[in-house]
């Protein structure tokens, strides 16, 4: 049987979604002049302030004041209002990609689907779907042919299959890891420090100790290999994206991991028992180092210059009590880096035990908006990276943007 891995599914996925969009070109001619969008949105105390003029807002390009030529005000995802030059139509085709990394059935994920069909998508939208399996696709025309009920149950039923399956090979790991860190709990625990090393000492799994040790390994090792982030495949995926017109809304659902790791109070019984083993001593102390899975800063500025916005939704869930194990959180590593790119892109990142309700906030943000255009000034296209900074005048106000774009 083909197994399924999740985040390598899941980042394959997202390429194949890319031609399912209608793209239509809108790259200028070599002598024309750059201009740069730059989505904005400004509120107060929580709520979005829509009465705002050009007059009002200030560009900064890497510290270098710019002048907006036009502003367009979008409410609901529809252009109520246009100020200045119409120097690029406003394009208000909107796309939605939906990821889910959760290797168990969350049922709040019903209330998120829901609210997807019955408040969020609108006729023309397009939407993707990628789960720990594969991609799906809403076409077009699908919520003019089919009734909103019969799109949410069958997207609903096609995330939790996809969940239980492709979460199979991850739940078994976790399983293997739960028995081996009893096994090796419950030889350690009754172990004599004046007895000699015995390596064909037997568990109750009939393995000698220093096999379950091997074989706590290779599991931690396999287990990583599955929730493995390609950071290539992140940046395929924003530049596939760049080209998309309109609003380009991603929305990340990762569920929260823990690993069994060997309790500290075992791993000072095996350090002493094969303290004149450096195999397996060195091996031991290598357990739990982990590589750096991808670079944020990298990552968060392809995001921010294919003008994505993307929503980080952390789903919490508590940790199951394991004899001989300390349940560690596993998700730390990823944890900040999808923070980052959430806030460069102008998205929210958010830790709930109630994911629609995050996915609602998600939406409204995604959904009104002002879209501010500028000619950049003062220094010709170099490829390299240029912030973006948005201040609005007369008011405490909470400003979010996009960090910025490559200048090309």
């Amino acid at each position: 049987m083909k197994t399924q891995k999740f985040f390598p599914v899941l980042l394959a996925g997202l390429a194949l979604a890319v031609p399912l969009f209608s793209v239509a070109s809108q790259t200028a001619s070599p002598a024309s002049p750059q201009v740069v969008e730059v989505r904005v949105r400004v509120s107060t105390e929580g709520r979005f302030m829509g009465d705002l003029a050009l007059k009002d807002f200030g560009v900064l390009e890497d510290g270098r004041l710019q002048t907006a030529s036009s502003i367009a005000l979008v409410l609901g995802g529809k252009l109520v209002r246009w100020e200045g030059e119409e120097t690029v139509p406003a394009r208000l085709e909107r796309s939605y990609t939906l990821l889910f990394q959760a290797v168990d059935w969350d049922p709040s994920l019903v209330e998120a689907v829901e609210y997807l069909f019955g408040s969020v998508l609108k006729a023309g939208d397009s939407m993707t779907l990628v789960t720990p399996v594969k991609p799906d696709y809403l076409q077009k025309d699908a919520l003019a042919s089919k009734s909103r009920a019969e799109l949410t149950k069958g997207m609903k039923d096609v995330l939790r299959k996809d969940i239980l399956r492709g979460g199979g090979e991850y739940r078994d790991l976790i399983n293997e890891l739960k028995r081996l860190t009893g096994a090796i709990s419950g030889v350690t625990a009754n172990f004599d420090e004046n007895m000699e090393s015995d390596v064909t000492m037997e568990t109750g799994g009939g393995f000698c100790l220093e096999m379950q040790i091997d074989r706590y390994r290779q599991a931690l090792m396999k287990m990583e290999g599955i929730r493995l982030v390609d950071e290539a495949k992140l940046l395929a995926f924003a530049g596939s994206l760049k080209a998309v017109p309109g609003q380009k809304t991603v929305v990340l659902f990762y569920q929260r991991e823990y690993r069994p790791e060997i309790s500290s109070a075992t791993m000072t019984r095996l350090m002493s028992l094969y303290q004149d083993n450096p195999d397996i001593l060195g091996s031991l102390m290598d357990l739990y180092k982990r590589e750096k899975t991808f670079n944020a800063d990298v990552v968060k500025k392809a995001f921010a210059d294919a003008g994505i916005d993307f929503h980080f939704i952390f789903m919490e869930k508590k940790a199951q009590r394991v004899f001989g194990a300390t349940m560690k959180e596993e998700s730390e590593d990823i944890f900040p880096g999808f923070v980052e790119i959430a806030r460069a892109t102008g998205g929210i990142a958010e830790s709930s035990q109630n994911p629609a309700a995050s996915f609602d906030r998600a939406a409204a943000i995604s959904t009104d908006y002002y879209l501010l255009s500028y000619t950049p000034s003062a220094h010709p296209p170099d490829g390299g990276f240029r912030t973006i900074a948005v201040r609005v005048k007369g008011g405490n106000y909470a400003v979010s943007n996009r960090l910025g774009y490559y200048a090309r």
